[in-house]
């Protein structure tokens, strides 16, 4: 799915706001959760089960998949390896009867601008699911929806980073988007496993 940033977000230095955040999210080695495993891969983190549920339900709403293999997809064909930096690579495609051209990558389909936004500010030395993550938790963070997702209020939060997201609700791109009956069967499923994940 065509993902589509309109960057009302202003590329500042990274507020205390995302210290906090990021520092809440604990990207750190506290470790609980399996986002995907997939060709023996797997990324783990630990959010709480929600947060991993609504990141996972992005990832599946932008790329088709939750599991490892959405941290490679390219925006309209194909995949990349080399996590060393945003890959960059330009695409073109028939969307809505309209040739759409984009750089959109990785489980969140992140532009190239969202990279060189994001990549200073966050500190992010790759472009590996960990990162990806980090950038898709600061544009929740930024939309002010971690309060949404994390008291359980996902269609809320759908809603909010809408406009980031072309695959979500409440934005007008006209890309395909899920329905937040979609979005919301998906995303029960998967805090349904990581609620579990986070008993063992």
């Amino acid at each position: 799915m065509l993902h589509r940033i309109k960057l009302k977000l202003h590329p500042t230095a990274i507020s205390i706001g995302s210290v906090a955040v990021l520092g809440f999210y604990g990207f750190n080695n506290q470790a609980f959760s399996i986002i995907g495993n997939t060709k023996n891969k797997t990324t783990v983190t630990n959010y709480s089960p929600r947060m991993a549920a609504f990141l996972a339900t992005i990832r599946w709403a932008e790329t088709g998949t939750s599991g490892y293999s959405s941290y490679r997809k390219l925006v309209f064909n194909g995949t990349f390896n080399d996590f060393s930096t945003h890959p960059k690579i330009k695409q073109c495609a028939q969307v809505s009867g309209r040739n759409v051209c984009s750089t959109a990558a990785g489980a969140y389909q992140m532009l190239d601008i969202s990279w060189n936004d994001l990549q200073p500010d966050l500190g992010l030395k790759d472009f590996s699911p960990p990162s990806q993550d980090k950038m898709a938790i600061e544009y929740i963070r930024r939309n002010k929806a971690i309060n949404d997702v994390e008291s359980g209020n996902a269609e809320m939060a759908f809603c909010k980073v809408g406009k980031v997201w072309a695959s979500l609700i409440c934005n007008d791109y006209n890309q395909n988007p899920k329905t937040i009956e979609e979005l919301t069967k998906y995303y029960n499923t998967q805090f349904a496993f990581f609620n579990k994940s986070k008993e063992i």
